[in-house]
Formats: C-alpha cells, structure tokens, sequence
C-alpha cells in the first residue's frame, strides 16, 4: 500500500470512496486553479531560499523565476488567469521587502521525509526548516489560501506530522511552528505541539492505515461492492471537515463514477427508476426537482468548460509538434484548421462596394459569407481589392477538434 500522507490521510476521513478512486483506481483530478497557484509561488520561494551561498536572488531574479515556472492548470479564463499571475508578483515583491534584510539560507527547503510511524509508511514535504542554535530547528509551512485564525498553528495536525518527523529523522527538537499566510504576510506561530497531540496522531495514522487494508481486503473478498462513501463511512473514524456530506460530493470530481450518485448518472439504456405518480403536484417533490436539475446544470456547466480546456491543450500540443492527429490508448484526435475572413456588420456594404466596382460581382452572388471566403482564397484576386477588403475584416482561424474511439476504425 502506498504511503499515507497528511492529504490522503484527510481525503480518505473525507470520503473512503474518493481516497479509492484518488490513490488506488488513480482517476485524475481537474486541475484546480488555487492549486496550480499555491505550486507556482511555493516554487518561487523554494528557488528564493534555495541557493548554496550568499547573495540571495533579487526581485527581479525572483520575479523572472515566478514567471518563467508560472503553473495554467485549472484557471477558468485567461482573465482568471492573468488576475492570478499578478496577485502572485505582488506577493513575492512584499515578501521579498519584508524578508530580505534578515534573509539567511535555510537548513531545509522543501525538506521530503519517509517516516515509520508504528508499521506505517508515512511521507510528506516541509516547506522549511531554519536551524535554531545548536540543536533546535523552526519550521515554517506557506499557505496561499484563505486567511486563518490566530490559533491555527496550534491545532494544526500538518505541523504536528511535520514536527513528529522532523525530530524523529534529523534528531532535533523543534522550538517553534509557524504557518505563514502569504496574501496578508502574516505568521502564525506556535509552540512545539505537545505530546499528547503528537500520540493522538500516532493513533489516527495507525487506525487509518487499518481501515483501508480492512476496505481493501472485503474489496479482494468481494464481501463489499466498493469503499464506504461519505454517507457511509466509519463513524467512529475522525472528521477532519466541518462541511455536509452534500457540500463534500458537491466539489467532487469523481461524482459521476461513485455509486452513491448512480441515480444521477445512469448510463443510457439502464432501467430508470419507475416514475412516482403525481410527484409533480407535492411541492417538496418539487423542489427537489428543481434542486436536482440546478446541481445537473452546473456540472454539466463544469464539463463543458474543461471540454473546452482540454480541446485547447490538445490543439496547442498537437500545433507544437506539428501533427494533425493523435492517439491515446481509448481515443484518438484529429484537428483541422480553416482560416476565414470576418466583416463586421457595419462594413459588410463597404464590402460588397468594392467587390461590385473591382467587377467582381458575379464571384460572389448568392449566400454572402462562403462566397467572399471563396474569394479571399482566390491567389489571383487583384492585390488593390485584397488589401481593401483585408482592412474591412480580420483573418480568423476556425479549429475542429475529432475525437472517436480507436476501436472504430479496426
């Protein structure tokens, strides 16, 4: 089994089914923007704090990294994007001016740990790690996130983890433990978290790690269908969010694949569920409808926008590479190109003018628009009438993404 990590440890208290679908059947997730965020200013810093000797970047070194390793998974739009992207400069230019009068190199950046906790593999990364002394150590965690409260580092079970392997595997006791809130520049700083957070960690990795080999067991005994889903997990297992199991399948990118939501994703031709005789005229039942066919709306909303995303990646790595087709394991892509020539209502007359004075009208009688594209695509159009017309529209470049199974065409 793979090992456990303070992110799967809380997708799996989440949801056991998720967990599955993440680490064990290993669906891919939809980028998320506020990840590919958080990733491109860690990597900033981690570049800031990692040089061997003095001096440290410069702003503009740091700046130009930032840019350069700048992560566009998961934005919504180019603005989204571009909002993002700016809000990070911002960041890492106060960062810079609050820091670099005290800046020292570390004695970890993104220091990786493979840790033994009672049998179980555990492995996570710290941000950083500042020596404190002779045998004491800081370390201090970057969030990009939305703001916490002052007692966040206190109760924080990623610093416990962080702090139980630290001194576990460098030998060395820590004396302080700090999140540090990026978009404000504030840190939250705690004392070294005490023993009894530290056995109560312990505990839960342990009881965690039973938990799945237990699922993962009835699974090979088929004495279970799948993992338990949110609704019905372990209750005596820990919460580790405050969030409804609804408010939880809601921001799922497996919901279409887990059974708790075959109801609402039955593939065409199975059974539908029989129909309730006048459920229309119950008002509940209504509502019900309503609630259901808005939660729908959006997701399908969801999945043609990454549709639309994942066209754009394809089109772009295949103009890369110079290919016009493309096969993966299931499907393959074929992308045609048309160029054609745009006239905005208000110069279309302007158009028709010079193509009837150039005498060219005849070319072009009958439906207007394929009849000037056809035009524009005649190498011996007269070049005074092409530049006339270039200038009364704008050339624009129509994609067409194929996508079929590759078994169609065996």
């Amino acid at each position: 089994m793979r090992p456990l990590s303070h992110s799967s440890i809380g997708m799996y208290l989440e949801c056991p089914m998720k967990w599955h679908f993440r680490y064990v059947q290993k669906v891919p997730e939809k980028p998320k923007h506020f990840f590919s965020f958080g990733k491109s200013v860690h990597d900033a810093l981690e570049f800031f704090y990692g040089v061997k000797t003095l001096p440290p970047p410069s702003v503009t070194e740091l700046i130009k990294y930032y840019d350069d390793n700048w992560i566009t998974e998961g934005y919504r739009d180019p603005r989204q994007e571009s909002d993002y992207k700016e809000q990070g400069r911002g960041i890492l230019r106060d960062y810079y001016k609050k820091h670099i009068e005290t800046y020292h190199i570390p004695y970890f950046v993104e220091y990786g740990f493979n840790l033994d906790v009672d049998g179980v593999k555990v492995t996570g990364f710290v941000d950083r790690i500042d020596k404190v002394g002779d045998d004491r150590i800081a370390i201090l965690d970057y969030k990009t996130g939305k703001a916490f409260g002052k007692d966040a580092a206190v109760s924080s079970e990623q610093l416990t983890m962080y702090q139980m392997a630290c001194e576990q595997l460098l030998g060395l006791k820590v004396e302080r433990l700090t999140l540090y809130h990026l978009p404000s520049q504030t840190a939250i700083t705690s004392e070294p978290h005490s023993d009894s957070q530290v056995k109560e960690l312990r505990g839960r990795i342990v009881r965690v790690h039973a938990d799945i080999k237990d699922n993962l067991a009835k699974l090979e005994r088929a004495e279970i269908k799948h993992f338990p889903t949110v609704f019905t997990r372990d209750p005596s297992l820990p919460r580790t969010s405050k969030m409804s199991a609804e408010t939880v399948c809601h921001w799922c990118d497996f919901k279409p694949l887990c059974p708790a939501w075959e109801h609402a994703y039955r593939k065409p031709g199975a059974e539908a569920a029989p129909a309730e005789p006048d459920a229309l005229k119950d008002d509940a039942k209504i509502a019900k409808l309503v609630d259901r066919y808005g939660k729908v709306h959006d997701e399908v909303k969801e999945l043609e926008e990454t549709l639309e995303e994942l066209k754009a990646q394809i089109v772009a790595a295949l103009k890369d590479k110079g290919y016009v087709r493309a096969f993966g394991d299931r499907y393959e892509a074929a992308v045609r190109s048309d160029e054609r020539w745009e006239f905005g209502p208000e110069n279309r007359p302007k158009v028709l003018e010079a193509i009837r004075s150039a005498g060219f009208w005849d070319r072009v009688t009958g439906p207007l628009a394929p009849k000037v594209q056809e035009l524009m695509r005649d190498g011996g159009l007269p070049l005074d009438l092409r530049d006339r017309l270039q200038r009364l529209g704008k050339k624009v470049e129509s994609i067409t993404l194929r996508i079929k199974k590759v078994s169609e065409e065996k």
